[in-house]
């Protein structure tokens, strides 16, 4: 067997391969090849990443779940600034064009959404935390229809609310139920879509590169995270010496940081190859997988109920990937949803000046940008 560390060594050697064949690919020849490579990296990285995770703070004993994300994190701001300032792997033009406020966004949102998924590990099983997430596409569309980007068909809001039933079905099956570790995982998955769709509005558009997005948001990250390690954790960990746990085991240490780096750059390359709800998607199947895995490999418990309820919630989902895909041709740039929420991710987007000293807001460049894509 492996291992957590040969198995984060494998990733990262599927990394360099993806990155290569992307670099060399023609998109008529190989563009399904490379697609395939990404998925399979990101397979790869990111169950290894939660499980690395897990090991250091439930079996290792270093319960600090903000400075094992920060770690990852940091890790992925060191290595995307040694890609783009030593290996020229991207160029930083399009992140130019972002706002201080807009960079603070996606930082919060992505530091809330990494430290709060940790904490769910101390309280809850592997195979419960897969179920809560499918809470996801729930609030992806709530914040959505908030910020004005679509508003959700009847169909759409119908499979939103089975998969929450079905949810709540396999909570119902949860042998190991805590609350505080629901609490966690929920403010989790609504933090991670928010960050989603903060992604979707504000980065799509300006045809960002996966290193230079990582290379502008992971250090604000870092920063967000900084404030809470220390307030909330290291007194502890200086108090009882769980620094001494990191010292009797660096190989974890790499392995955690090294998966980080590696989730976070599939993420980016897969999204970038496809979209957002490709990924959603995948990350669903990655679940499923993840459960299996965690029964017949880790011993955890998994109900009949839970069975159950996962079943429907997988089929819920594939109805709703279906009727979002079916429904994109149709859909078109709206102006709806609530002014405070939009007011929040409204920067400027271009330094040329436009009639009455005003400069074009975010949802006119979004506007502008997806209304050249359908004529095209």
């Amino acid at each position: 067997m492996l291992g957590p560390t040969g198995v984060v060594l494998t990733a990262a050697a599927l990394a360099f391969f993806t990155y290569s064949l992307a670099q060399r690919a023609s998109a008529s020849t190989k563009s399904a090849v490379v697609t395939i490579a990404y998925s399979v990296f990101y397979f790869i990285a990111s169950p290894t990443a939660i499980i690395v995770n897990k090991m250091l703070m439930k079996d290792y004993g270093f319960h600090y779940p903000v400075m094992v994300s920060g770690l990852g994190q940091a890790t992925t701001a060191i290595a995307s600034a040694v890609a783009v300032h030593v290996f020229r792997l991207a160029k930083l033009e399009a992140s130019r064009a972002l706002s201080p406020r807009t960079l603070l966004l996606i930082g919060l949102s992505t530091a809330l959404s990494l430290v709060l998924g940790q904490y769910p590990y101390l309280y809850l099983s592997v195979a419960f935390i897969q179920m809560l997430k499918a809470l996801s596409p729930l609030y992806m569309v709530l914040f959505l229809f908030l910020l004005g980007i679509e508003t959700p068909s009847r169909r759409i809001v119908a499979t939103v609310v089975c998969l929450s039933a079905c949810t709540a079905v396999a909570s119902a099956g949860e042998v190991n139920f805590n609350l505080v570790g629901v609490a966690f995982m929920v403010s989790a998955s609504g933090t991670d879509a928010l960050r989603l769709v903060l992604a979707q509005r504000l980065l799509t558009n300006l045809k960002m590169e996966p290193f230079e997005s990582l290379y502008v948001v992971s250090p604000i990250c870092v920063l967000w995270m900084l404030p809470a390690a220390i307030a909330l954790e290291l007194p502890t960990a200086l108090r009882n010496g769980s620094f001494a746990i990191l010292a009797q085991h660096p190989l974890m240490v790499v392995a955690g940081g090294v998966s980080g780096f590696l989730v976070n750059v599939s993420s980016f390359l897969l999204v970038k190859r496809t979209s957002s709800m490709t990924l959603k998607t995948m990350t669903m199947a990655r679940n499923g997988g993840l459960v299996l895995v965690s029964a017949l490999i880790f011993g955890e418990s998994v109900s009949t109920l839970e069975a159950i309820g996962y079943s429907g919630l997988l089929a819920a989902f594939g109805a709703y990937t279906y009727f979002k895909f079916t429904e994109a041709d149709r859909a078109r740039p709206t102006e709806a949803g609530w002014p405070a929420m939009k007011a929040l991710i409204t920067p400027s987007l271009s330094t040329s000046p436009m009639p009455g000293n005003r400069r074009p807001i975010l949802g006119e460049e979004l506007t502008r940008a997806l209304e050249s894509e359908r004529l095209r």
